[in-house]
């Protein structure tokens, strides 16, 4: 099956749609877990609208309520309808977490999104074909190129998070639904050896 890297920016040829470039406000560590994966039940707030994500101030033209929040970090933010339709899919253990995404002036924008969280990595890679820069301690630091592994894909579900990367792959089937149904969604055909 052919699978597709979620492209973070969503449409950026769009400049109307909703851009952030932050972390989530209210929310301990989010980058170890809304990046790389792990439960947030233990860290989410009890109200989950007390956890805020702010429009870019750089871009106060970004407005517009697309299906799929575009964003600078590695995050998965859709609307309701989306999270509904993920449902129908094959996706593994994941999380939807609700938050406030708050508008250029300080306002509530909309209460209708929610964080997409697989909690588990997928070992997917071919590391002989991926070229991934490494720190002395195993850290990725670079992404040159990503290969993914047919073999190890065999049994992956719709979506998948993919290991040791701040990715989201998504299988060519669920790609088509959101792209035919819903907007602001972007994808790069995945290699596959």
């Amino acid at each position: 099956m052919q699978y597709f890297i979620l492209d973070s920016l969503g449409q950026s040829d769009n400049e109307k749609f909703c851009l952030t470039t932050c972390q989530p406000e209210g929310l301990e560590d989010p980058d170890l877990r809304l990046d790389y994966g792990g439960s947030l039940k233990n860290i989410y707030p009890k109200n989950p609208f007390d956890v805020k994500m702010y429009l870019d101030a750089d871009h106060p033209k970004h407005i517009k309520q697309g299906s799929f929040i575009s964003t600078t970090e590695c995050y998965f933010m859709v609307d309701k309808k989306v999270v509904e339709e993920l449902k129908n899919f094959s996706i593994g253990d994941v999380e939807y977490w609700p938050f406030t995404l708050i508008n250029h002036k300080g306002r509530i924008h909309s209460r209708e999104y929610s964080f997409v969280c697989p909690v588990e990595q997928y070992d997917a890679l071919d590391f002989d074909e991926s070229e991934i820069d490494r720190d002395s301690n195993g850290t990725v630091i670079g992404v040159d190129r990503i290969v993914l592994n047919n073999k190890k894909l065999k049994k992956a579900p719709d979506l998948i998070r993919i290991n040791d990367l701040a990715m989201f792959a998504l299988s060519n089937t669920l790609v088509k639904a959101l792209t035919e149904k819903y907007t602001n969604f972007a994808f790069d055909k995945a290699e596959q050896v």
